[in-house]
């Protein structure tokens, strides 16, 4: 049996102690930093040109830290002021055109590296950093992505939703998260989403209890209300709560956009609800990718 995080707690008080106990909840507010997602496959930015700063202004103004996981082709798009002492920075793949085009799972093993080594040096030039933490677009990492990321020296993968299944043309199987651990782990060398002995640590995404198949996240609160995040987050069976964020959600979008319907009630420039989320859960409950690499390191046990 591999190694698992199950019931991990932090404190983010003096000396930024890291403890697993049954405290409630570790929540890791992780946004993925990514081209508009739009039907008629145009190129925009807007969720990052103004969506994206005033969600980060808000975190930075209550102490919290996060993720930005920047995709490679708008890594030069950046607003400048993102780098921070507070900010998880890491690398959400090359490209993210809607569809299974992005499926890195669906690429040769050549493609794969070429992929994630240019998206690698496109965000550490625009950042500052070189990232040790990625997702794949669409969580469509597999084995081969993970032994990749091994070579390229990042420590951490958070593409697996637990319980996601996708199917090409309905027919097809894209993706199949079903069973995969909802704490992090360390993946098996031949199957992404079960628990192995490879040195990479999964932190696998958390899945919406109310939304099945589904992440949970910014979009759901947007649509659905705080309330109904703050119950969604607080009834997971994962204590190490992943909370996804996109960049295309932080805006308003209008019926004259190429968006689908679904992408318009995701999505809010009001910060209300998330400022509601936000003040629920006790500001010690908050960590991001670095700190749940270092409580790993430091604190790792059997599952």
């Amino acid at each position: 049996m591999g190694r698992s995080v199950a019931n991990c707690r932090v404190l983010l008080r003096a000396g930024m102690s890291l403890d697993e106990g049954s405290e409630p909840l570790t929540i890791c507010i992780s946004i993925d930093v990514e081209r508009d997602y739009r039907l008629d496959g145009a190129f925009t930015t807007r969720g990052i040109e103004d969506g994206l700063p005033p969600v980060v202004d808000l975190l930075r103004s209550r102490e919290l830290p996060f993720d930005l996981f920047v995709s490679g082709e708008i890594a030069d798009r950046l607003p400048a002021t993102l780098a921070h002492r507070l900010t998880a920075i890491g690398c959400h793949g090359l490209r993210h055109p809607r569809g299974h085009r992005s499926y890195l799972n669906r690429m040769t093993v050549v493609a794969q590296r070429r992929q994630i080594s240019e998206a690698t040096e496109r965000v550490r030039t625009a950042t500052g950093t070189t990232p040790i933490h990625f997702r794949a677009p669409n969580f469509s990492a597999d084995a081969r992505t993970i032994s990749i990321l091994e070579e390229l020296g990042y420590r951490v993968d958070s593409s697996v939703l637990p319980g996601r299944y996708v199917k090409r043309m309905r027919v097809l199987p894209l993706l199949d998260h079903r069973g995969a651990p909802r704490s992090p782990y360390h993946p098996d060398s031949e199957r992404i989403s079960r628990e192995g002995e490879s040195r990479m640590l999964e932190v696998p995404v958390t899945p919406n209890t109310l939304l099945p198949g589904g992440p949970l996240g910014m979009g759901f609160l947007n649509a659905s209300g705080a309330p109904s995040a703050i119950r969604a987050t607080s009834e997971g069976v994962s204590k190490c709560v992943v909370f996804l964020a996109h960049s295309w959600e932080m805006v308003d979008w209008s019926p004259a956009d190429a968006v689908a319907p679904w992408v318009r009630r995701a999505a809010s420039s009001h910060l209300e609800p998330l400022s509601m989320f936000l003040d629920h859960f006790p500001r010690s409950a908050y960590v991001n990718m670095d700190r749940i690499l270092e409580h790993w390191t430091n604190h790792p046990r059997r599952g």
